[in-house]
């Protein structure tokens, strides 16, 4: 009995948090950096030592590496409004040196290669852009993109080499003349320039080698010895940090003389990388499956921590009480190589955005967040080799190869919905760690994994119940304390709570929403806008926890669906679980969300005249038009909130149905079914030969093949030519027809498939659920009945 009660009670004690953040420290450096600028619109960007202004306002960037060279121009505007559809404001992109300048002094800044236009496109559509510009990139391209033409020539390659300086200056010249207007301080979107990339850290092995040969590395000479493969941890030091200090400061100035001006520049800041020293920020990383280290081991990217005094991948080179923490490359997705095949959850996506945004970072980047094809010369591939994807770089990224948006997509609106619209509020606030989380390995999911970030009254508290390479448990019973300056907030305000496996949550105590003073809230911050000059603010219900606000004083509640009540001289707003609540206090409006409708969700419109719509079907904005793009579905249902008085469609039939919640309306458009034009013939246990001679795109918008098979790998060719790669990781290879409309009217396409072996390499990196049981064969191959999915697009004009 006695053994019972002394469990009861460490049980309790597991579950019941107590976190102090009245002492927190929120310091900041200003005027020490030369960094910023202004346009002649009179629009600033400032960076001092915790965070951005824009306007002198703080604010949060969402970036998302998008690489216009590795994806058809002809589509790219369309994704463009898929990224911002998923909250992206920043669009990153590398410039690869050697796609652009294949035979020396000749450049190529037409179709594919066009980086103007891809960047007007950016600005037509309200996104800034942070340009990649090397010259070395990396990005698992041939070379790291330094072009084949310098290999062999008595030059050493990323150094003050004057040679080589004279290659990257004319380069840069090129870059800088297609740009030409295009940059921030001449009202442009062109915010941010990268200088090089892992410079001192990390090479990539140059194309002219030899099987069994030592690699040789695109590094400078004395840098040999000190790079390494990948991002990773160096704790040796820079014994030539000086020379390479040096070497960045000149590169930045090339690219000032060639008028890349911009009030932000980056250089890699993780693992002892050098950076340009008060002129650069330095960016992070993050990769929980990465394909450049051995085996599968939890990683300690979930875990909360300070990452502006403790980056990832630290020691860094540089004073980290100078810098904000910015993410450039945070892993969503991975490549993949023939020996090592990581396969990257969707569902892994927001948890480390969750934890890097609570630990402190004040910008996110996600690598990739659209994948694409590396383009090649016939058959020679410019891509790293090293046994990567000759053609794919998919990279399992929230939007695929060929455009079609993934799990990732929506789960990481959440994150990217809240930076934009409440990263002002949270851009200052420090984060406060609890004493708890210096018991926290990768390997203990029992402990609850949180943090807060606070100013010492007003703050959030984020908090995750993920780990990668480990399965983790519902953690139940739950409650935290937060003593602030003001008292202590409780969540739940009584009782506990549940986070359940794989969820998270940011939950929002003493802050001040266009007048509503909320005291806390069990109720996630999502998305801000107005509409008609009155504000709303959409809050997401996270599964597991009882949804309730809590606003100080004795105020009106107006709405449908909820409970109020008054406790300790404050209002509580209690909603209905499951369902769709709205509620105005003091004439702001709350719509509260239930998760799974809440990734549905996608704001259209423009300034003070925004709309959100809900919809299974990806929504595009483009002002008063909007775009749904369905796959495989004709029937598209909507609604739109605030409510409309029309909208109205050429394409197909278009009815009113039934909203769900009020002040909203909803309709559904009926499309004709499509059944495109073409023949998949399956020809023996490996070879599928698709004709598709007429194909018609003109009342549809894609045209999608997808082979489940478990083997080792398949290969699409057409006209002799290697079109894309897949090395199986178990997740469905998916292949785009729009791409090949044309060339599929003279030419067959051709899919071959090769069996995995027992004794492969690469099955310590596969889940033991996705590997055939051999028995006594030595290969396996299963290819399960091909599917073909029809993308729908309509778009609608919103009155």
């Amino acid at each position: 009995m006695l053994l019972i009660v002394f469990n009861q009670v460490k049980l309790f004690a597991q579950n019941h948090y107590k976190i102090d953040v009245s002492n927190v420290k929120t310091n900041v450096l200003r005027d020490h950096l030369d960094l910023g600028g202004s346009n002649s619109k009179g629009d600033t960007i400032s960076v001092n030592s915790f965070y951005l202004e824009h306007n002198k306002k703080p604010f949060i960037p969402v970036i998302g590496e998008f690489h216009y060279s590795r994806y058809p121009h002809q589509y790219w505007e369309e994704e463009i409004k898929k990224m911002k559809a998923g909250g992206i404001t920043v669009v990153a992109t590398y410039v690869f040196w050697n796609l652009h300048e294949f035979k020396e002094g000749v450049f190529n800044w037409e179709a594919d290669y066009d980086v103007r236009t891809f960047t007007e496109l950016c600005a037509k559509n309200g996104l800034q852009v942070i340009m990649r510009v090397g010259p070395f990139a990396h990005g698992e391209m041939r070379n790291g993109g330094l072009p084949d033409w310098l290999y062999g020539r008595p030059i050493d390659v990323r150094s003050n080499d004057q040679t080589y300086l004279y290659y990257v200056n004319r380069f840069y010249q090129e870059i800088g003349k297609q740009l030409k207007g295009l940059m921030f301080k001449d009202g442009g979107p062109i915010v941010g320039v990268q200088i090089e990339n892992e410079y001192q850290h990390s090479s990539a092995p140059w194309a002219f080698t030899y099987i069994g040969a030592p690699k040789e590395r695109t590094a400078a000479r004395r840098d040999r010895k000190i790079v390494q493969d990948g991002v990773g941890i160096n704790d040796k030091g820079n014994e030539f940090a000086n020379v390479g200090k040096d070497h960045m400061k000149t590169l930045k100035n090339l690219a000032i003389d060639a008028g890349l001006v911009a009030p932000i520049y980056t250089a890699t800041g993780w693992g002892y990388a050098t950076i340009i020293e008060k002129e650069s920020i330095p960016v992070m990383a993050g990769y929980a499956y990465p394909f450049w280290t051995s085996g599968n081991k939890p990683s300690s990217f979930y875990l909360f921590k300070d990452l502006q005094q403790n980056p990832d991948y630290a020691p860094v080179s540089y004073d980290v009480n100078l810098y904000p923490s910015m993410a450039a490359e945070l892993g969503t997705g991975m490549a993949v190589t023939y020996d090592r095949r990581p396969r990257v959850p969707g569902e892994s996506f927001l948890p480390l955005m969750v934890r890097t945004v609570g630990s402190g970072t004040n910008g996110l980047g996600f690598y990739m967040y659209h994948g694409g094809t590396t383009p090649s010369v016939g058959n020679y591939y410019m891509s790293e080799g090293s046994g990567l994807n000759n053609k794919s770089y998919d990279y399992q990224a929230p939007i695929g190869e060929f455009g079609k948006v993934t799990s990732g997509f929506y789960s990481l609106k959440l994150i990217n919905y809240f930076l934009q619209s409440y990263g002002n509020d949270l851009a200052p606030l420090y984060p406060v760690l609890p004493k708890t989380n210096d018991e926290i390995k990768p390997g203990n999911t029992e402990t609850l994994r949180y943090s807060v970030r606070s100013d010492g009254n007003k703050g959030y508290l984020f908090m995750h119940n993920f780990q990668d390479h480990l399965e983790t448990k519902d953690l139940e019973d739950l409650n935290i304390t937060i003593n602030t300056k003001k008292g202590e907030v409780k969540f739940p305000a009584s009782g506990t709570f549940t986070l359940k496996s794989g969820s998270s949550a940011i939950f929002p105590f003493h802050v001040n929403y266009d007048g509503v003073l909320i005291e806390m809230a069990t109720l996630q911050p999502f998305y801000h806008f107005v509409n008609n000059n009155k504000p709303y603010h959409v809050m997401v219900a996270v599964d597991g926890i009882a949804p309730e606000m809590h606003i100080k004083g004795n105020v009106k509640v107006k709405g449908k669906g909820t409970k109020t009540f008054k406790k300790n001289g404050n209002t509580v707003v209690v909603c209905k679980k499951n369902s769709i609540n709205e509620f105005q206090v003091n004439g702001v409006s709350f719509l509260v969300l239930p998760q799974e409708e809440a990734l549905k969700m996608c704001a259209v419109g423009e300034d003070d005249q925004q709309q959100i719509i809900l919809s299974d079907a990806v929504v595009l904005n483009d002002d008063k038009q909007v775009s749904f793009i369905s796959n495989n579905k004709e029937q598209i249902d909507f609604t739109v909130y605030p409510a409309l008085d029309n909208v109205n469609t050429t394409q197909g039939k278009l009815t009113v149905i039934k909203s769900t919640f009020p002040h909203s309306n909803s309709w559904r458009i009926t499309l004709p079914k499509v059944t495109p034009a073409l023949d998949l013939i399956q020809t023996d246990n490996s070879h599928f030969v698709l004709k598709s001679t007429y194909l018609d795109l003109s009342t549809i918008n894609d045209v999608f093949i997808t082979f489940d098979y478990m083997g080792d790998r398949g290969i699409c060719m057409m006209n002799g030519e290697l079109q894309t790669d897949d090395l199986y990781t178990s997740k469905p290879w998916t292949i785009g027809l729009k791409k090949y409309q044309e060339a599929l009217k003279s030419n067959h396409m051709y899919f071959y498939f090769m069996p995995m072996y027992k004794d492969a390499s690469y099955l310590s990196y596969l889940d033991k659920n996705v590997i055939p049981d051999f028995s006594d064969k030595k290969s396996f191959l299963e290819i399960k009945e091909p599917k073909i999915s029809v993308e729908y697009k309509v778009n609608v004009t919103l009155h």
